[in-house]
């Protein structure tokens, strides 16, 4: 099984055109049904790592004809110097069966404007990129949003 969201797209693309049309054109309301969003929930952070204000670092799960997304949203203040664990999911999650990866903006940096937010099979997050030279000093999650299971 594919974890792509490419694989994904390539197939949706490759439809025929008038297969596409005719399913869209012919749904009913009852196919909104297949799409089911869990509540945003706060992720559990570490010790030193900060949720910027109003923007407190959450994460839901959206489950759409079978594939379900991590989406995730707000922001963090932070002095990462490695790659670090910054939270863990909320208890109420069920971690992932594999490693969930996704790019995240953080404070441009000699050039350097983004880094890996990256969810494990325990549930703990982790942000990849910083070094004692190229430190993160903030993280934001809204462009988050990647395969989950």
């Amino acid at each position: 099984m594919s974890h792509s969201r490419r694989s994904i797209l390539g197939a949706a693309l490759g439809l025929p055109a008038a297969v596409a049309v005719g399913t869209v054109a012919t749904a009913t309301p009852a196919a909104a049904a297949a799409v089911d969003a869990t509540a945003w929930t706060n992720l559990e952070l570490e010790t030193g790592i900060t949720p910027q204000p109003g923007a407190t670092p959450q994460v839901r799960t959206v489950t759409i004809l079978g594939t379900t997304f991590l989406q995730a949203r707000g922001a963090i203040t932070c002095n990462l110097a490695a790659d670090t664990k910054i939270g863990t999911l909320p208890a109420a999650m069920t971690p992932p069966t594999w490693y969930v990866r996704a790019t995240s903006p953080r404070n441009n940096s000699q050039g350097i404007n983004a880094c890996r937010f990256e969810v494990n099979t325990a549930g703990s997050v982790t942000i990849y990129g910083a070094t004692s030279g190229n430190p993160i000093t903030w993280v934001q999650f809204d462009s988050v949003q990647t395969i989950w299971r």
